[in-house]
């Protein structure tokens, strides 16, 4: 077993666990808009749902650094030391960054730190889509066609997670109506609207995890 292809695996684990994980938050963010189940599963199937949630949002952060190992020990792209050692403490400060959200995400704290979430994915992803079009149009670090395109569609996830988290900010005040005043349609509209928008921004991120498979599988390009 070479050291490339224990990289894959860990690549491959990331994978199943990150969109295993989503396929459960998707479940239980449903299961929240049914307005038919009492106020008591409707707020254990939400919170299952934001717990749940962590596993994915921390096999995203460390997805990259994993993709550039592969990249070194594949031979596939020029990546130095110092950019691969700057990968993994940003992918580490993520996850910490992630498991505070997780812990705090009801508190005024929380919502600071779901502010600098924003930020810093806002971040990443203008860094990753530029790298990606300077590779697929020109002269960048990942020139090579399949490559290139699968870093800029790893961006644009990037954008699908903050659509994901701009869309689900109506549901928490949503069901904080819910306790107090109980079922009514606007309430109802409130958090139907937030999940089912959440909802598009999660397909268009199964759909760009399946092509980025595709393309690191087939290397059509």
């Amino acid at each position: 077993m070479t050291e490339h292809s224990i990289w894959v695996f860990i690549h491959i684990l990331l994978f199943v666990y990150w969109l295993g994980g989503d396929l459960g938050v998707l479940i239980l963010a449903r299961a929240a808009t049914q307005a038919k189940l009492s106020f008591a599963e409707r707020v254990f199937s939400l919170k299952m749902s934001l717990l749940i949630d962590v596993l994915p949002r921390i096999c995203f952060a460390l997805m990259f650094p994993v993709g550039l190992q592969i990249c070194r020990t594949g031979g596939f792209a020029e990546v130095g030391t110092g950019w691969l050692a700057l990968a993994w403490v940003l992918a580490a400060a993520w996850v910490a960054l992630i498991f505070a959200v997780g812990k705090h995400h009801d508190t005024p704290l929380g919502a600071k730190l779901g502010r600098l979430n924003l930020a810093f994915q806002s971040i990443v992803l203008f860094a990753i889509v530029s790298v990606g079009l300077w590779s697929l149009f020109g002269e960048g670090p990942f020139a090579g066609g399949w490559l290139a395109a699968k870093v800029l569609l790893f961006g644009l996830i990037f954008a699908a997670s903050i659509g994901i988290d701009f869309a689900f900010r109506p549901v928490a005040p949503a069901f904080m109506r819910l306790a107090t005043e109980g079922s009514k349609p606007d309430i109802e509209r409130e958090i139907s609207r937030g999940v089912n928008g959440a909802l598009v921004y999660v397909y268009a991120l199964y759909a760009l995890l399946v092509v980025i498979a595709f393309l690191g599988v087939t290397k059509p390009f």
